[in-house]
This record gives C-alpha cells, structure tokens and sequence, in this order.
C-alpha cells in the first residue's frame, strides 16, 4: 500500500477528480435553482424554458455533488491470502485499492465503506466516513480479518454482494475485488440486480496456481480450502498445469462477457503496479456505460 500511495496520487486522483457524470454542463454537479439573469453570467447557463415561461431570463444554479459512496467488497476467501501465479499479493492489491479510493473520496468529500468476510462466516460492512483515521481502519480491518479467517467458514463472494444488495439503498459506486471466478448462472442475477441500483466495478486479480516447480519432500502439499492432502505428482504435472491454464483463460473471458452484459466495469491485473492503469480503464467503461442508459 505505500509503494503505491504516491504513484496513485500522480496516475488516479487526476482522472477521478471531479468525474462525476452529469446531465448538465460540466461535470460532478447537479441543478440547484434558478434565479434572474445577472451581467456576465455565462449564456450557456441560461435555462431558455423557464425564462419563456416566466417572460424573465433565469439563468441555472449549479452545486457541486458532494457525500457520493463508494463501497469496497473486499474477498475473504483463503485464497487471497496466496501470491498469483504471476507473484502478486492479492492483500496489497486491496490495500492499493482502499488506499487510491480513499485519496480520492478525502479529497471529493465523498464518504467510503468496506464490506468483507469475517472469521466467523458472517459479513460486515463498516460505517461510511472519509476521514484519514477511517481509512486506516479500513486497511488494519480487512488485515486483521484475514489473519484470522478460517478457511472452512468463509463466506462466498456471492454473500458479500448480497449484503450490499439488501443493506446499501442508497445508489453508491461499488468497487469489487476478488481472485475467484464464480459460477455464471450464480453472479448474472445478482450482478444484474446489484448494476440496476448501483454502479459496479469488478477487478479481478490474478489466480494462485495449484502447481509447484518442484517438490520438497519435508512439506505436504494441501489444499487451502479443503485441506485435502495434494500429491506432488500432480502437483508437479505439466499436462495438468497446462490444462488449468487453459480453462482459467476461457473463465476470465466468459467473466468478462458477463461483466460486460450487465454494465459492470471490469479490470484485470497481474501485478500491483497496473492498478492505477487499470482504474482508469474502469472508469472509462463505466462513463461509456452510464451514456448508454
């Protein structure tokens, strides 16, 4: 997270500041009122209707949108406790993450919630604020969360969407980060429901492999989730590993697909220095979908 504090600042708050789409002029404001037109106001302003309707030039009030949300789903599976196979630490990327976004809504006077997997099985989802103690909080939250979690009660992906689903009502940006590929008729309908309420954005991070480039013979090999013992022949077998490789790629196509249908702004990184490259390119779909609605 501080290696990429200060390269966010230079690559992201420049493209998000301000960036609020908008019906109207400008962007990252709203209509307020009208009043009567003044000397030197700017001729666009003027709102044409209501001055043929009152026979007086009204000239538009603009106020800037301001306590806009932006929700991080955070996974909690164990897996996101392991390197990708391209050496990414998938807890820096959610770091990264809250940290770029945090810069942001401090300086927007927006506010920023977390929701994660707890040890327990349950979900949480932390208050709103913009403030730099919060922010921190977030970060040392979905820490200490991971360390404790158990592999066998952590709860689904699908879990997490849904509480922000059934809690958030009020429309809010909410930004995605996960290494799993779930199931397709699982995610569609609820990214479907989450898409219409919300603005999403999902960045997909690098999977762990499940293969290793040699065997130690001091070490049992396990899976994380199950804990069934893996056999290093397996582990070490080429056919298999291209074979997973294969099938990962047509998953993350497939994902992708149904990130695009549902108008959810998908990215994708390898290592944690493309995040701020990646955000941008989320935010550009995002603009291009919000102009399609």
């Amino acid at each position: 997270a501080r290696r990429l504090k200060l390269f966010s600042r230079r690559r992201v708050v420049s493209v998000l500041d301000g960036n609020y789409d908008s019906v109207f002029k400008g962007k990252g404001v709203e209509l307020d009122s009208l009043r009567a037109y003044d000397l030197g106001d700017n001729i666009r302003d003027i709102d044409w209707r209501a001055t043929a309707r009152t026979r007086t030039t009204q000239t538009k009030l603009y106020s800037p949108l301001r306590d806009q949300r932006i929700i991080v789903v955070a996974d909690s599976s164990p897996s996101m406790m392991l390197a990708a196979q391209s050496g990414l630490d998938k807890r820096e990327a959610v770091f990264g993450l809250i940290v770029a976004l945090g810069m942001f809504v401090r300086k927007n006077r927006d506010l920023l919630a977390l929701c994660n997997g707890q040890p327990d099985g349950t979900t949480s989802l932390s208050k709103f604020s913009n403030t730099s103690n919060h922010i921190e909080k977030l970060l040392r939250t979905y820490d200490r969360d991971m360390q404790r979690a158990n592999p066998a009660s952590s709860p689904q992906l699908s879990q997490l969407l849904g509480t922000v689903l059934h809690k958030v009502r009020q429309r809010s940006a909410v930004f995605v980060v996960t290494d799993v590929l779930p199931d397709k008729q699982e995610l569609k309908p609820i990214l479907s429901k989450l898409s219409a309420r919300h603005q999403v954005f999902w960045l997909q991070l690098a999977a762990s492999s499940p293969f290793i480039d040699q065997a130690d013979p001091t070490k049992q090999i396990v899976d994380i989730e199950t804990l069934i013992p893996l056999e290093p022949d397996v582990a070490l077998s080429r056919p298999l590993q291209a074979a997973w490789s294969k099938s990962v790629d047509s998953l993350l196509t497939e994902h992708m697909q149904t990130c695009r249908s549902t108008g959810t702004a998908y990215g994708f990184i390898t290592a944690a220095e493309g995040l701020p490259n990646e955000l941008r390119k989320m935010f550009l779909q995002a603009r291009r979908y919000a102009r399609r609605r």
